[in-house]
């Protein structure tokens, strides 16, 4: 697809243009790229955070949203590609549902068509905007924070334990909130 120069120009070029566009499909490297950006002082990391926040969670909800109005069946004869894609996501989505509705941003390969997927076996909108704002705040921070720290660490030559410790903490918050969440979910099934 892009060389790595590539992603760079366009960047460059475009800025949180393309943070918008990288957004849409599976696109870490240009989040990644144009957080390292930011810690050169090209871009501003809040803004990419938020731009690549909003986006991907509306897109995600746009794509669940079809799916679950419209079903799979017409996608699938359009596209026999996906059959393979829709029968990994279903398996996953039934051994797993939350899990995968938090998790599935992070998988590559499958990220796109898994909102509309998960839109097809009905799950419950309500349920899907809950785990996918929380995925695409967790999607947006790592991204941003990942790219920002690898140019960090290269522009200064050191690691701050300082953003270890935030990580740590967050993805300990983060954890925490979503045990509490599939806690709250599973003791309301069994009722």
């Amino acid at each position: 697809m892009f060389t790595s120069g590539a992603v760079a120009d366009f960047i460059k070029e475009w800025g949180y243009v393309a943070v918008f566009m990288g957004s849409i499909i599976e696109g870490e490297v240009i989040l990644l790229t144009a957080s390292a950006f930011a810690a050169f002082g090209h871009l501003s990391i809040y803004k990419i955070f938020f731009v690549a926040f909003i986006t991907t969670v509306i897109t995600d909800q746009i794509l669940f949203l079809i799916g679950y109005k419209v079903g799979i069946s017409w996608i699938v004869n359009k596209y026999p590609k996906l059959e393979r894609a829709k029968i990994r996501v279903f398996s996953l989505l039934n051994r797993m549902d939350i899990l995968f509705i938090f998790a599935f941003r992070f998988i590559y390969g499958i990220r796109t068509i898994s909102p509309l997927i998960i839109g097809t076996a009905q799950i419950c909108p309500s349920r899907f905007v809950v785990f996918n704002v929380l995925s695409g705040l967790c999607w947006a921070f790592v991204c941003c924070f990942f790219g920002y720290t690898i140019a960090d660490v290269i522009m200064d030559g050191n690691f701050d334990t300082t953003s270890v410790v935030m990580v740590l903490s967050v993805t300990v918050i983060v954890g925490l909130l979503f045990s509490f969440l599939i806690s709250m979910i599973n003791k309301k099934k069994n009722i």
